[in-house]
């Protein structure tokens, strides 16, 4: 009996689907990541990125555009880009002077705070850095391409290569949206992992 009963759970396990079988890897060779996307998310087609040009997180210019993109389309369009940043940090005092840099440079640039038009400034509502996975994660209220309100979460990732940039753009109070892209970039797997230098 309990060898039937094991047998049972074992063909439940292979047999039913599960989140993680459920999601797609997308590897990007060029920026060294693998990515699972649970059903649902689409990859841009390269030459569509461009479209997304004109927007601005607030964190760094672009200076070779955005690299790769992803798109969920329910129940509301959220987006999730790519791009690298130029540069490379690598040990944890350093890492901890870039996300300073960072956090206060945003906070500098508020709507208020800034010289010519706020509309075009990011509002930084939260930041905090995992040491774990290092990644800083910034939460914003920013503008979309077409000048609506939108949340924005960048995401930099340092790597022993240099630094990865994912921004999430979300509909504003669309907390599905957020926690779907909080649960894509967690699923990331690094070609170069960092190990922090002290």
């Amino acid at each position: 009996m309990p060898f039937q009963l094991f047998s049972v759970m074992l063909a439940a396990i292979v047999l039913l689907p599960s989140p993680a079988s459920a999601s797609l890897p997308y590897y990007n060779q060029d920026l060294g990541y693998t990515i699972w996307l649970p059903g649902g998310w689409t990859e841009v087609p390269e030459v569509a990125l461009s479209g997304f040009s004109p927007f601005q997180d607030g964190v760094a210019a672009l200076e070779d555009g955005w690299e790769a993109g992803y798109v969920l389309d329910a129940p509301a369009r959220v987006c999730l880009l790519v791009s690298k940043l130029h540069g490379r940090v690598v040990s944890k005092d350093t890492i901890g002077n870039f996300n300073r840099f960072v956090v206060k440079g945003l906070k500098r640039a508020e709507p208020g705070r800034a010289a010519g038009s706020a509309m075009s400034c990011p509002k930084l509502i939260r930041a905090s850095f995992c040491e774990r996975t290092n990644m800083l994660r910034l939460e914003m209220e920013g503008v979309a391409v077409n000048g609506g309100r939108m949340t924005t979460i960048v995401y930099i990732v340092y790597t022993s290569t240099g630094m990865l940039k994912f921004v999430g753009l979300v509909e504003p109070g669309d907390d599905r949206g957020v926690s779907a892209v909080d649960e894509a970039v967690s699923s990331l797997y690094l070609d170069y992992g960092l190990r922090q230098r002290h």
